[in-house]
């Protein structure tokens, strides 16, 4: 294998996805499972399998950590599209809009078993340290629950959710994958730049929400507005009285926001320069990124992996 992500590296981690999952398929049959391993852009295996290498983690146990990863992604997806009642994820129905609420979230819970699985291939204490990322995950979804509609949050309680939401898994990879580094890391702290990458991760996906059609999201934009979540673009918005004051009339009201006052309000945050200075803190986190790979042992694939992360806060879907 030449480098990490090539397409043959890819093709492997899909297919040992889809191998655990076919080990339930005889109990919960093939379409569900097929669900549970469900994989998109596989953006977290990708980084957990440059990370590795840029550490100079044997190939066995980096693919280990590339699955881990994605299959508890994944079980966090089926969970938040129940939270959200979404219909549509990657272009494609729910499994909640499919199958119903409650099988959705037992397909969760066993994508999630799948993953403790795989991090025990790594060793117990991975498996550990990936109970304790999924805490932290779900302490975030919580934190974001009860942030529901409010207009009163700052980017410090923000960023805090995000680096428990989206950052906890970016950072067990990081920890994990450190562990196991063969290099003294001196000045490195991949833990640290897993945490940054995630919370990049975040920003990026809350201005596409705001920032792109339908067609290339997979699913409605807006979709923050519409559940009335927080998100970077929204909180630089607040700062503005008058769209701030405009949210509380539209999210004061139980009924579900019509999709042309959903466009409206977009439009309202977007002209009041708050997708901007959300690129803009995307752009700082990037350069600490930046900053933390330069340190990594291994410079070939430190570089290899600071051109993925640049290519994932400039993507368009």
């Amino acid at each position: 294998m030449t480098t990490a992500t090539s397409a043959d590296s890819l093709s492997g981690i899909r297919s040992r996805l889809e191998s655990r999952a076919l080990r339930v398929s005889g109990r919960v049959g093939t379409e569900l499972a097929g669900l549970i391993a469900a994989n998109g852009k596989l953006l977290r295996a990708r980084f957990a399998l440059l990370l590795g290498e840029a550490l100079g983690v044997p190939e066995e146990a980096r693919e280990h950590a590339a699955c881990a990863i994605e299959w508890v992604h994944n079980a966090s997806l089926l969970h938040d599209d129940c939270v959200d009642e979404a219909t549509l994820r990657r272009g494609s129905p729910t499994p909640n809009a499919v199958f119903g609420r409650s099988v959705a979230l037992l397909l969760g819970d066993l994508a999630f078993s799948q993953g403790l699985e795989e991090a025990l291939e790594i060793s117990q204490e991975a498996a550990n340290a990936l109970v304790s990322a999924v805490r932290e995950m779900t302490i975030g979804e919580l934190q974001e629950e009860f942030l529901r509609g409010s207009t009163a949050i700052s980017k410090e309680a923000y960023l805090g959710v995000a680096s428990r939401k989206t950052g906890a898994l970016f950072e067990w990879c990081g920890q994990v994958l450190a562990s196991l580094s063969p290099h003294e890391l001196r000045e490195a702290d991949p833990a640290r730049l897993g945490l940054s990458a995630g919370i990049l991760l975040q920003a990026v996906d809350d201005i596409l929400d705001l920032s792109q059609s339908a067609e290339r999201l997979g699913k409605k934009p807006g979709q923050d507005i519409a559940q009335r979540q927080i998100s970077l673009p929204l909180v630089y918005a607040f700062e503005d009285s008058s769209v701030k004051a405009r949210f509380e009339k539209a999210w004061s009201s139980s009924r579900e926001i019509p999709d042309d006052e959903i466009d409206r309000l977009a439009r309202l945050v977007i002209d009041s320069g708050a997708v901007k200075k959300a690129r803009e803190t995307a752009s700082e986190l990037l350069a600490s990124i930046v900053a933390a790979a330069r340190a990594l042992p291994r410079r070939p694939a430190a570089s290899m992996l600071l051109s993925f992360i640049e290519a994932m806060a400039a993507r368009e879907f």
